[in-house]
């Protein structure tokens, strides 16, 4: 029993974070409500970046997030 001693604990570290965010939960609707403004921010900025990485990059995260929430 002394091993049950050294481990158990060991094992309730590494459970109880999994458990606790299994409770989590977030609507989606909220989700997707709350980040519109700062997208539409977002890709006017990405409009005008000179850099096309970003601009492409951004672009896509952007169209994900739309497509993610219904919106076109």
């Amino acid at each position: 029993m002394r091993h049950a001693k050294e481990w158990m604990p060991r094992l309730a570290i590494l459970t109880l974070p999994m458990l606790g965010g299994a409770c989590v939960s977030v609507s989606p609707n909220a989700l997707c409500e709350g980040t519109g403004p700062a997208l539409a921010r977002h890709a006017a900025a990405l409009a005008e970046t000179p850099d096309d990485a970003v601009a492409i990059t951004g672009a896509d995260l952007v169209a994900l997030i739309d497509a993610g929430c219904g919106r076109k």
